[in-house]
């Protein structure tokens, strides 16, 4: 195992060579930065490209990883306190609070964890990727003229910038694979379409220098399913998964089921599900996003008037995405990684009961008359508000939960007795009850100029007054909780 033996004194000294090369850059760009009078985009990216390309060819040039991780946890710390306490402005000045510069190295670090051994060309492209593309995407959506940009979140992105990461990735990915000798089972253009498609959405949808972390770490993840000779492995599936989610995010787009950013990270996380675990992993969440979002489309008349009360609207964005489908993602990535376990299914059908039951409680509990009681207080309060259920949202969330349950049935060929499908139902609603109680204590309520009750920040560009809750604890928070606490729930079940 190379990555924790023990250095040469000659690998000590070129990483005492390389550090050294490191210092100089980061002088010379500071030095740079101040002959722009304070122009960073050049430098920051001139860093960015120049030690990626160093990080390209680490496995090639130590045997043992100890200093290559040495140095990573160093730049990682290095760069945080630089924008902490906003020093070597020439690395992370971008206009905008980014932690990019940190993530660069972090994502190196883990990169070599996972690959230094069993696949170096796989860490050396994903950083490649980085290096490159991701930079070329940045100064094009900068520098090109009468930019389209795109409604994504807050960073500004642009149609351009996305057109040539993509463009460029396959470049990368078409070279590399040639300089490298590798091999597929399929055409290495149609694989390369799929990993820039992939790529490319990571970048659009990332946020605050995010995309130094998720661009090589959802590409190494897509070279190691192409690239990786495993009974798990099925290339075909793979490109039928980005085919079938660009449809789906396309469609949902089209339909305002999500916004942009939505669509793309349920693009994303369409493609890991269906193209890791086909349709029995597939079916479930699948059966959440089509019926949740024909149910919040229901009623709408009835719901408008409470809409001010929700932090979001019925368009789902790339928070709600993440907050119901993160948890999901993360147990379908450990089941990539752990094939083997069992129980891992079982807690990915508990966290999609819950975020199921939590979505139908509220918009069930919406539409019915009357008003629901505080889950803390057991007072009445009004439809809509945080914390507060009803008879109807809870049968509607159970109801929701069952649905979850009987589409695993489907997808398992009835390989689920009454015993797993209760299990289910169970941890669904409970999750949906934590939700509650989240939203009745700690999540943030605020109140407008006129004295209404509200979950957003600002409304109506203007600051609402936070009245109880923690400002940190937002409703895709919340959700998250949800979704983690169906999954708890499971695994002490089973």
């Amino acid at each position: 195992m190379r990555l924790f033996t023990t250095p040469t004194s000659d690998e000590w000294f070129f990483l005492g060579i390389i550090f050294f090369l490191v210092v100089v850059l980061i002088t010379t760009a500071e030095i740079v930065r101040r002959l722009l009078n304070g122009g960073t985009e050049f430098t920051r990216k001139f860093v960015h490209v120049i030690v990626g390309i160093l990080m390209v060819c680490a496995p090639y040039l130590f045997t043992s990883g100890v200093p290559v991780m040495m140095i990573s946890v160093m730049m990682v710390a290095v760069t945080f306190f630089s924008i902490r306490f906003d020093f070597l402005k020439s690395l992370h000045a971008t206009g905008r609070t980014s932690y990019g510069t940190m993530y660069h190295p972090l994502a190196f670090l883990i990169l070599v964890i996972l690959f230094w051994d069993s696949s170096p060309t796989i860490l050396s492209i994903s950083i490649l990727i980085l290096a490159v593309p991701d930079a070329l995407a940045a100064m094009a959506g900068q520098y090109v003229r009468s930019p389209h940009y795109l409604k994504v979140g807050d960073d500004k992105k642009t149609a351009e910038g996305t057109v040539t990461m993509f463009v460029s990735t396959l470049v990368c990915i078409i070279l590399s694979t040639s300089f490298f000798g590798i091999e597929t089972g399929m055409p290495i253009l149609t694989v390369a379409i799929m990993i820039s498609l992939f790529a490319a959405g990571w970048e659009l949808i990332s946020f605050k220098g995010s995309d130094n972390l998720t661009v090589p770490l959802g590409t190494a993840f897509m070279l190691h399913y192409f690239f990786t000779a495993s009974p798990y492995h099925i290339p075909e599936q793979m490109v039928t998964a980005v085919i079938l989610a660009s449809v789906v995010g396309i469609a949902s787009y089209y339909f305002k089921f999500l916004s942009l950013g939505g669509s793309i990270g349920t693009f994303l996380l369409a493609t890991v599900m269906y193209g890791v675990g086909g349709w029995e992993w597939t079916g479930p969440i699948f059966i959440f996003f089509v019926f949740s979002s024909l149910l919040s489309k229901y009623g709408k008349s009835r719901k408008k008037k409470f809409e001010m009360m929700f932090d979001k609207s019925d368009k789902r964005d790339a928070g709600q995405v993440a907050a119901n489908g993160g948890i999901a993602g993360i147990i379908i990535l450990l089941w990539y990684a752990f094939p083997d376990n069992s129980i891992l299914y079982s807690l990915y059908l508990a966290t999609v009961a819950a975020v199921t039951a939590d979505t139908w409680g509220t918009e069930i509990g919406t539409l019915m008359k009357g008003n629901p009681r505080s889950i803390v207080t057991l007072r009445q309060v009004e439809p809509g508000t945080s914390g507060g259920v009803s008879v109807a949202g809870l049968a509607g969330g159970a109801a929701g939960a069952l649905l979850i349950a009987f589409s695993a049935c489907i997808v398992k060929s009835g390989q689920f007795s009454l015993k797993n499908i209760a299990t289910i139902v169970v941890a669904g609603v409970v999750g949906s009850l934590v939700d509650s109680l989240l939203g009745a204590t700690l999540q943030a309520q605020y109140q407008t100029a006129d004295g209404k009750r509200t979950e957003r920040a600002i409304v109506n560009g203007r600051p609402a007054q936070l009245i109880y809750g923690y400002r940190w604890m937002t409703n895709d928070i919340v959700n998250w909780m949800c979704a983690l606490s169906g999954a708890a729930v499971m695994y002490f079940l089973l």
